[in-house]
């Protein structure tokens, strides 16, 4: 890997049907020749891959127990569904509204990706 003092940070914005998520996130540690840190943040139909019950749920807890990433879930889009805390991956955290927590992260000098 190259030098750098910094590693480069990389927020994944999933707010569509999140399939795509995994493989984007694969490619994207394949590729990178400095460190990466890796947020992924689920709102709206992208709240599957923060759930326990998903067709992602096994690739995103593999994600997220090799530290490669961690996860964010929006509350206003898991109350939205009428779903819980015990519904969430072991390992989500909580943002109070995922549009603010990408805001802030776009004006902390994060990449803001969209799958």
């Amino acid at each position: 890997m190259t030098d750098h003092p910094t590693p480069l940070r990389v927020v994944f914005a999933v707010n569509t049907t999140p399939t795509a998520v995994v493989r984007a996130i694969h490619n994207l540690l394949d590729a990178a020749t400095e460190p990466v840190t890796i947020e992924v943040v689920c709102f709206g139909p992208g709240l599957d891959a923060a759930l326990r019950c998903s067709d992602i749920s096994l690739e995103m807890r593999a994600l997220i127990d090799s530290a490669s990433i961690t996860v964010k879930a929006c509350r206003n889009s898991l109350e939205g569904r009428g779903l819980g805390d015990d519904d969430l991956l072991m390992g989500v955290e909580m943002v109070p509204a995922a549009v603010l927590h990408l805001a802030r992260r776009q004006r902390d000098g994060w990449s803001q990706l969209y799958t």
